[in-house]
């Protein structure tokens, strides 16, 4: 059985554009949630800090998570930085043990 994994990303606000990242990510995330091999996918503004959020996703598999990457969808994420709704984007993953 293929090792479950977890990917996250990390996106920082641009001054004053938190609240319109949040609804951007959300859509994001509710057309990749759909993918074959995803248990789950969602954001959560953090409660510390406005301006950050973090989105994850749990994956069946290794395969299913690198599969996902190839989705126009996930450019989305980059497309944060050129619209200038977010400051940085950091992309982490991890297996499940």
């Amino acid at each position: 059985m293929p090792n479950e994994i977890i990917n996250t990303v990390q996106v920082h606000a641009a001054a004053g554009c938190s609240d319109e990242l949040g609804r951007q990510l959300q859509k994001i995330v509710d057309t990749l949630r759909e993918l074959p091999g995803c248990d789950a996918y969602m954001v959560d503004r953090c409660p510390e800090d406005d301006n950050r959020w973090t989105v994850s996703a749990h994956w069946q598999s290794e395969a299913a998570m690198r599969s996902h990457f190839d989705c126009p969808q996930v450019q989305g994420f980059i497309s944060l930085i050129d619209s200038r709704l977010a400051s940085s984007v950091d992309f982490n993953s991890f297996p499940i043990r």
